[in-house]
């Protein structure tokens, strides 16, 4: 555990850098522990790592250790009322990490008009390590906005907003609920 903060960082930063970069990401969902280390990462001998990807139309969710589990009530607790407010349709999986095995969940990527900087705090990186729900929501609320400034037509506003409430979604619980448990 006292890797934690370390760690969290760096898979923050792996997610942002997947955002940017589709060879990274590529490396990053096939060999995620290796990814991982080659960034600094500390994990221990004989534990897996994944990589799960949300797309569109599903969402991943990764709950902590069993152990562990009432540390992070009221991140469990906020990200399930995130899941309540997905659209039908929206398919969602969930994971449990365990001593041997960690899941994380790659958010779809949010606006591409967003800076770097904005990518790694709402991936949670580069001392953003206590992203919140609401500055997640914030965020893509300011980013839709900007957005249905252009002229579009009500449908295309709707499926954009639609879209970002989705995406909002999904970062938000992938970042709530998994809490980066690589000891």
């Amino acid at each position: 555990m006292k890797h934690l903060d370390k760690n969290r960082a760096i898979v923050a930063e792996a997610i942002a850098r997947s955002w940017r970069d589709a060879d990274f990401k590529s490396q990053f969902i096939s060999d995620p522990a290796g990814t991982l280390k080659n960034a600094g990462a500390i994990i221990d001998e004989g534990h897996s790592v994944n990589v799960v990807e949300n797309t569109p139309s599903l969402v991943h969710a990764v709950l902590p250790l069993h152990t562990n589990q009432s540390q992070h009530e009221n991140q469990i607790d906020a990200a399930l009322e995130e899941l309540r407010g997905l659209p039908d349709g929206m398919q969602v999986r969930v994971y449990r990490d365990t001593d041997q095995e960690s899941f994380f969940a790659l958010p779809v990527a949010p606006d591409p008009g967003l800076t770097d900087s904005e990518l790694e705090q709402i991936a949670g990186g580069k001392g953003a390590h206590n992203v919140t729900v609401a500055s997640l929501e914030a965020t893509m609320t300011q980013s839709t906005q900007t957005q249905t400034v252009e002229t579009t037509t009500t449908a295309a506003v709707e499926a954009e907003v639609g879209a970002a409430v989705v995406a909002a979604a999904a970062v938000a619980v992938a970042v709530v609920v998994t809490p980066c448990l690589i000891s």
